[in-house]
């Protein structure tokens, strides 16, 4: 980290709490008073991840829990009473997923299904059919489905972004997109195991803000004597790498809450029992990002990015960092526990000790502000927005305008350097190309690139405006205006001349252009003798299969695959089979 904020020069002497409200205090539909979870599955639970657990770029916001069988095909079960409110089907994030709401403000959403009871299956695939789309998201009205707690609703499965056969368990406020621990409503998973507190990084700063020490220290070595730790810095804070498992399960999982109290007093309280999905991309600021970059390890930090918008600090006094200046020891405790109410401790002082100081450094960099907007002005009125908001702190930068040799590119590269600071909002790319589109049809084959290791690029979309393409990202990196004219391709998988035996056929799909925006993705449409038929689409493995239905009748069929990718380049694929 750079630099903390700037409000600490200010709060140097004046520590005045800041405490947030507890569960039901921040509850405006949800009531928790009479509302309770039963298990989800048959089996007892095995948790293989937890609400809050420190994802890449997100906290997680349900339960992962275990298939009793090490495959898909387990029941899921609705864990209260209510009904069938919406069923969602992507070929990529949450897969097959299907909502139940109840009583009381809340929701519950079950994920990564590989399919559902009959009645929604049928229901669903009838949908799909009627509009002809693998991708539905169907709302129903509450006297429709009506289920009661412990009733069939689903399969588990590894639809989606999931990387193995398990059920992701959430549950969320029904008018709002705030998700709560399921913990706390009595989801009934075993656990009296204590939390792993790893390692402590203590850091300091001067006082102007810049971190000028950090030193990680293992907890065990800790614990086995009362140690007093030299930091260089006027300011002190810490940061924790922790973990937690629960009696049914071997994984690793997440904590929930880290108390920070220094000379007995609490100075700092980090609590994941809820939080709005909307800021998930704050981990971000809460975890020592450039640690994580370096491989070093997932530290929570206990302190606070000024540009921070996540409410799950219920106590942090000056945003976290401690004034040391006075030179006298003082005592540290961090203390951490599961969403079982399991804890465990480290206890340590910390003194002030000399460094070098330098005067603040006037930098000849221009900086971006956290909360101003700013817009970089590159080639031929090309241009990047940042919003207001989109950045956890301030940050100089300097700008990248290459030219962009590639025989398929309408402009330079742009961008800025450093790449790797993390946004907690899209940015805003508008690239108006620097050499004449020679044809009108040109403009639909046109994308917005963002630049992979390698020359590598992937695409981010983009939507014509005038004279400029718009596209939006939530990565920092370097983007330009490229062309596709090349169609995707098609290769059989699981298919054959004689399909007589087979309950599916499958196929594996490519794109020389890999699209990472929702609505560019491959469109995959298939017809058996001129009909329509679903392909279910996998977006991790790129394939697409079709399970045969009974209307399918016995003989040689003619198959036509239509492969369109997000620039309208389609290739199609003739076969003849046998049933």
């Amino acid at each position: 980290m750079k630099k903390i904020a700037s409000l600490f020069i200010i709060a140097l002497f004046s520590f005045i709490p800041s405490t947030h409200n507890s569960i039901s205090e921040h509850c405006v539909s949800a009531d928790p008073r009479h509302f309770s979870l039963s298990s989800p599955v048959r089996y007892p639970i095995s948790m293989t991840g937890s609400f809050g657990e420190l994802r890449n770029n997100h906290f997680h916001a349900g339960v992962d829990i275990r298939t009793n069988r090490g495959e898909g095909g387990d029941e899921i079960l609705s864990a209260a009473d209510g009904f069938v409110s919406r069923i969602k089907i992507d070929g990529g994030d949450y897969g097959k997923s299907i909502f139940i709401e109840h009583a009381n403000g809340f929701t519950t959403m079950y994920a990564h299904c590989l399919g559902f009871r009959a009645d929604l299956e049928s229901y669903i695939k009838n949908e799909q059919y009627s509009k002809q789309k693998f991708k539905v998201d169907v709302t129903f009205p509450p006297g429709q489905f009506q289920v009661k707690a412990g009733d069939h609703i689903a399969y588990i499965g590894n639809t989606g972004a999931s990387r193995g056969a398990h059920l992701h368990f959430e549950l969320r406020e029904t008018n709002s997109d705030k998700v709560f621990d399921p913990l706390l409503f009595g989801l009934p998973i075993t656990d009296n195991i204590s939390p792993l507190l790893r390692r402590v990084k203590l850091y300091g700063f001067d006082s102007y803000g810049n971190t000028v020490s950090e030193q990680i220290q293992w907890s065990a070595k800790i614990n086995k004597n009362y140690t007093i730790y030299s930091v260089p810095g006027d300011l002190f804070s810490a940061g924790v790498d922790a973990l937690d498992r629960s009696n049914n399960s071997w994984n690793w999982t997440g904590i929930k809450s880290i108390q920070m109290l220094i000379d007995g007093g609490l100075f700092y309280h980090y609590n994941s029992e809820q939080w709005s999905l909307n800021q998930t991309r704050d981990i971000n600021a809460h975890i020592d990002y450039p640690s994580k970059l370096k491989a070093q390890g997932q530290f929570h930090r206990c302190f606070k990015l000024v540009g921070s918008k996540i409410d799950v600090y219920q106590t942090i006094q000056n945003d976290g960092i401690f004034y040391m200046n006075d030179g006298a020891v003082h005592n540290v405790q961090l203390i951490i526990q599961d969403g079982s109410g399991n804890s465990s401790k480290v206890e340590f002082g910390i003194k002030k000790s000399e460094y070098f100081k330098k005067e603040e450094p006037i930098s000849t960099t221009p900086s971006l502000e956290y909360n101003k907007s700013h817009t970089l002005q590159f080639t031929n009125q090309s241009y990047i927005l940042f919003p207001e908001g989109c950045l956890f702190e301030n940050i100089h930068y300097s700008q990248v305008d290459e030219t962009n040799g590639s025989s398929n590119a309408f402009s330079n590269w742009i961008g800025i350097n450093p790449t790797t600071i993390p946004l907690a909002d899209y940015i805003e790319i508008g690239i108006k190309p620097n050499k004449e589109l020679l044809l009108p049809e040109q403009k639909e084959k046109c994308f917005i690139a963002q630049k992979r290791a390698g020359g590598a690029y992937v695409s981010i979309g983009g939507e014509w405006n005038g004279e400029h393409m718009i596209a939006h990202s939530k990565y920092l990196g370097s983007f330009a205006m490229m062309s596709d004219l090349v169609a995707p391709s098609l290769k059989p998988l699981g298919f054959k001349y004689n399909m007589s035996k087979n309950k599916f056929m499958s196929f594996h799909v490519q794109d020389n252009v890999p699209a990472i925006v929702d609505g560019d993705e491959l469109v995959c449409d298939a017809f058996i003798d001129g009909q329509w038929i679903l392909m279910d689409y996998d977006e991790k493995s790129h394939t697409v299969k079709h399970y045969f239905e009974d209307w399918l009748m016995s003989g040689k069929h003619e198959l036509l695959i239509r492969l369109i990718d997000h620039c309208k380049n389609v290739k199609e694929y003739n076969y003849t089979f046998v049933r």
